[in-house]
């Protein structure tokens, strides 16, 4: 059996095209566990009028956000595989039944998602409109290390309604994490990974409902904007922290300061370094890297090791504190901008340099500077 779990909040106008998409599977084994996230709207009873004996619904008494309503449906799901369904997105009629076939025959994988087509606000193809989003879901298949370090430079790259997972892996590992708003189905594919196995089918098997006026979790304000990128800082982080050294030295060892690596110590300023230098563009912060070196310093002796073997005296990691560590995202954002004009100014100063001095020096300009003493001395006086 498949348990889908399907969290809403004032989606009126799109659930039950979501739901009449799960009715419609050809896979028929399953049960839908709604979540209603303490709706306003008629969400409730548009839910109510569906008689399925197969579906559950629960309705929160207030709006708590995705991952704790999502985890109230996990704690109520008794199938083997977890499937997560969107109140806005719709299935294709086959998707549960190619994802179930995939998952029986290889026990080494622990979920599998799919490719997705992009729908408008009537669920209509709006593919071409937004290239961009289906180059992001349009993945190939990878090696675990491939998929740990794609994660860990970009960002998350897979669809959270085509995801359909082992539960006995979600017993392990954990639901979502409470803690993350924008960025917890990265956090949560991070640690399916390192567990086992995933794996993407070709298919495009999930209408992800994508338009400009869609006031969605994923759209884009500057506060979500800003909460995705401290997010993902400290999921890098978490990462590092939940790696065996074994897979840290298989995932990461090609990044090594120091390609000896190997003792506790060692590794636990190889973790520092990887905070503190690699990583999309946002995140090269020394804070989590500091913290970690704060952590690691602790232990006797390390301040021989990170001399010895990385040739870093603490005196660069006291300079390296002594950066501007804590600043808003916008800010910095300004600055760069701000950086690449002066740039090009100069360059362009640069380019005319020659024919300022050439204008400078000449007979003309020498033979008028008299006359254009005058000239200033007039302006004062009207002044």
């Amino acid at each position: 059996m498949i348990s889908i779990i399907l969290c809403t909040f004032n989606r009126e106008s799109t659930i039950e095209a979501s739901i009449d998409s799960i009715l419609q599977q050809t896979y028929q084994d399953w049960e839908l566990i709604i979540v209603d996230d303490g709706s306003t709207d008629s969400t409730r009873q548009r839910l109510e009028a569906y008689q399925d004996s197969r579906i559950r619904c629960i309705y929160l008494p207030e709006n708590s956000y995705y991952c704790y309503a999502a985890n109230v449906g996990m704690a109520k799901a008794v199938g083997e595989y977890i499937a997560f369904a969107t109140s806005d997105d719709i299935w294709e009629a086959d998707k549960l039944e190619l994802q179930a076939e995939y998952l029986a025959a290889h026990p080494e994988c622990g979920a599998v998602f799919s490719k997705v087509f992009l729908i408008g606000a009537d669920g209509e193809r709006v593919d071409s409109l937004y290239p961009d989003m289906v180059r992001l879901f349009d993945q190939e298949n990878r090696s675990r290390a491939q998929w740990i370090r794609c994660f860990f430079d970009a960002g998350n790259c897979l669809s959270h309604p085509s995801a359909v997972v082992r539960k006995s892996i979600l017993d392990q590992i954990g639901g979502y994490d409470l803690f993350y708003a924008q960025l917890a189905d990265m956090d949560l594919w991070l640690r399916i990974i390192l567990k086992s196995e995933i794996y993407v089918l070709p298919e495009q098997l999930v209408g992800y409902r994508w338009y400009s006026a869609k006031k969605q979790i994923s759209g884009q304000t500057e506060e979500k904007k800003n909460r995705s990128q401290n997010e993902f800082l400290a999921i890098k982080k978490r990462l590092l922290e939940l790696m065996t050294d074994e897979q840290l030295i298989e995932y990461f060892g090609d990044l090594f300061r120091n390609q000896t690596s190997r003792s506790p110590i060692e590794l636990g300023f190889e973790r520092m370094f990887l905070l503190m230098e690699q990583g999309a563009m946002y995140t090269r912060f020394y804070v989590m890297g500091l913290q970690k070196a704060e952590e690691v310093l602790r232990i006797p002796g390390a301040a021989d090791v990170l001399r010895d073997h990385f040739g870093v005296r603490l005196q660069d990691l006291y300079r390296k504190n002594g950066a501007i560590l804590y600043a808003e995202t916008g800010v910095l954002e300004r600055i760069r901008v701000l950086e690449q004009e002066n740039a090009e100014l100069k360059k362009e100063l640069d380019y005319y340099r020659p024919a300022f001095y050439e204008v400078v020096n000449s007979t003309v300009w020498k033979c008028t500077k008299p006359m254009r003493g005058m000239l200033d001395w007039l302006k004062r006086r009207k002044k």
